[in-house]
C-alpha cells in the first residue's frame, strides 16, 4: 500500500487529464561544456535516493462508486532511469541564449509533452550540440509532486558548489527502492492509525451525493477566504483582453534576462519588493504589447502566487504536502489611464491585501483543493479553463541561487523558468542565478501571436520602471 494523495495534489493530478490544465514546471540548465552521459546517469540517479517521490507513481483507490476517485503514492515496480533521463544532439549549433531558437523549441516540445501517468511524473533531457561544446540540461516535473520552492530544493540536490566536485557514486536503485517501500509502509501504517475509525463513514459519505456538501460545509471559513483570495467567479467582473481570448494547447517560450542587482537597486528606491516590480513589469508589457496593436487596455488581469507556508531551503525543508502550500490569487491592475507610480503602488497594496487575507489560514489551499476533489474531474476542469479564460496572464517568482553552481562537473551559465500556462495567455516566471534574473514568458501562441514582440515589451517595461539594462 502506498500514501494517500493529499487534497491538493489530487486536485491537481485530477486536472492533468485536461490537457490545457497542464501543470508542469520546467527548468533549462545552460551549461558550460557537455558533461559525461554516464556521470549524468549517476547524478540523475542518485537523486531518487534524496528525493522519495521521484521513485513513486500514481495509482488509483477507493470505491469506484464514490463520486470522486483516491490516489496514492506508490513506488513504480517497473522503474526504468534510461526513460526519465535522455540525450539527444542539435543539428545546428548556434549562439547560446535567448535568441537560440532550435534549443528553445526543443525544449517547449519536451517540457509540454505530456507524462505517462503511469510512471514518476519527472524527467530530465541533455541536449548537446550547442555552440562551443556546451549543452543544456531540461527538467519537467509535475506540480503534484512539489511546487516552485520544491523544484529549487531538488536542484541543490541536483547541482555542486564547487568546481571540482568529486563525482556522484554508482547509484544503488534497487535500495534506494527498497527505502521507498519502507518509508511508504510507515507512512501508511500512521495513516491506517489516524483514520480508522473514520473509513466506515467515509464509504457511506462516498456514497451519498450529499456528501460533497456536507465536506464543503466542514471547511467553514477556509473554504470562503480561499475563493475571496483566488478571485474564483462564476460570471460577472472585469473582462480580460479581447485580444488574447483565444486560448489552444500549442506553446512558444521565450527568455527576457536582467541584472538582480538592477531589479535589486531600483525595488530599493521604491521601497517595493523585487515581486512588485516583477508584477508591474509584466502588467507594463501587457499594455505596451497592446498600444503596439493599436489597443488600450483599461486594466490588466493576472495571478500571483501567494506561498503560504515558505519553506526554508537551505535546511531538510519542508514534506512536498508543504511544498505545494501556495495559492494564485488574482490581481486587477489598472491599465492605460493610470501612470506608472500609481500602477506599481496598486500591485503592493493588491499583493499585500491578499497576503492578510491569507495569514494564519494555511489550510486555505487545501479548502479550495477540497472544492476541486468533491466535483467529477470534468466539471472542475470545465470550471478551472473558464476561470483562466478571466485572466490576461500568471506570474510566479521563485527565489533561485545566489551562487555559481555545477552539474556533473559543468558549469551552469544560465536558468530559464518554464512555468504552467493553465488556460492563460502566458505564465511569466522569475528565477535569480547568480546575478542574473531570468524571466520565463511561456507562452499560448493562439493568444499572443508575437511572441518575440511580447518579450521585447516586458524588457522595454523593466526599464520604464527604471531597471537598469544588464
Amino acid at each position: 500500500m502506498g500514501q494517500k494523495l493529499s487534497n491538493t495534489e489530487s486536485f491537481m493530478w485530477s486536472l492533468g487529464d485536461n490537457p490545457n490544465l497542464a501543470s508542469t514546471m520546467g527548468l533549462v540548465i545552460i551549461l558550460g561544456d557537455t558533461p559525461d552521459r554516464e556521470r549524468m546517469r549517476n547524478t540523475i540517479g542518485g537523486l531518487l535516493s534524496t528525493v522519495d517521490r521521484l521513485r513513486l507513481r500514481v495509482t488509483e483507490t477507493g470505491n469506484p462508486m464514490a463520486p470522486s476517485q483516491s490516489f496514492e503514492w506508490t513506488p513504480d515496480d517497473q522503474f526504468d532511469l534510461d526513460y526519465h533521463l535522455r540525450f539527444s544532439k542539435l543539428d545546428a549549433p548556434r549562439p547560446v541564449g535567448p535568441s537560440h531558437p532550435q534549443l528553445l523549441d526543443v525544449a517547449t516540445r519536451f517540457i509540454n509533452d505530456p507524462f505517462d501517468r503511469t510512471r514518476p511524473l519527472w524527467q530530465f533531457h541533455l541536449v548537446s550540440g550547442l555552440s562551443g561544446g556546451r549543452s543544456a540540461l531540461l527538467a519537467k516535473l509535475h506540480h503534484s509532486i512539489s511546487d516552485g520552492m520544491g523544484m529549487v530544493r531538488l536542484g541543490l540536490n541536483l547541482l555542486d558548489f564547487e568546481a571540482d566536485a568529486e563525482p556522484k557514486p554508482v547509484p544503488d536503485l534497487e535500495a534506494a527502492f527498497n527505502q521507498a517501500d519502507a518509508v511508504n509502509e510507515s507512512a501508511q501504517q500512521e495513516s491506517d492509525d489516524n483514520e480508522q475509525q473514520q473509513d466506515g463513514a467515509d464509504d457511506e459519505r462516498n456514497l451519498n451525493p450529499l456528501s460533497g456538501f456536507q465536506r464543503l460545509w466542514d471547511t467553514g471559513e477556509n473554504i470562503v477566504t480561499s475563493v475571496r483570495a483566488a478571485g474564483v467567479s462564476i460570471s460577472g467582473g472585469p473582462k480580460p483582453s479581447e485580444l488574447w481570448g483565444k486560448r489552444s494547447r500549442n506553446r512558444s517560450y521565450e527568455v527576457v534576462i536582467e541584472s538582480l542587482e538592477a531589479m535589486k537597486a531600483q525595488a530599493k528606491a521604491r521601497h517595493v519588493t523585487i515581486n512588485d516590480l516583477f508584477v508591474t513589469a509584466c502588467a507594463q508589457a501587457a499594455l505596451n504589447y497592446h498600444a503596439e496593436q493599436g489597443v488600450e487596455l483599461e486594466h490588466v488581469l493576472a495571478t500571483v502566487v501567494i506561498n503560504l507556508s515558505p519553506p526554508d531551503i537551505g535546511g531538510d525543508g519542508p514534506s512536498p504536502e508543504e511544498d505545494n502550500a501556495f495559492l494564485p490569487v488574482a490581481l486587477e491592475i489598472p491599465g492605460a489611464g493610470a501612470g506608472m507610480d500609481e500602477r506599481l503602488a496598486t500591485v503592493r497594496a493588491l499583493i499585500q491585501e491578499k497576503r492578510e487575507m491569507l495569514t494564519g489560514k494555511s489550510s486555505a489551499l487545501d479548502a479550495l483543493a477540497t472544492l476541486g476533489n468533491i466535483v467529477p474531474p470534468s466539471v472542475a476542469a470545465k470550471m478551472m479553463v473558464e476561470q483562466a479564460g478571466r485572466v490576461d496572464f500568471a506570474t510566479s517568482n521563485v527565489p533561485g541561487l545566489p551562487l555559481p553552481a555545477w552539474c556533473s562537473g559543468s558549469e551552469a551559465q544560465a536558468m530559464y523558468p518554464v512555468g504552467p500556462v493553465t488556460g492563460t495567455a502566458f505564465n511569466a516566471t522569475l528565477l535569480s542565478y547568480a546575478n542574473q534574473s531570468y524571466v520565463g514568458l511561456h507562452i499560448d501562441p493562439a493568444a499572443v501571436d508575437d511572441t518575440v514582440l511580447l518579450a521585447k515589451s516586458l524588457g522595454r517595461g523593466f526599464r520604464q520602471l527604471g531597471v537598469a539594462r544588464r
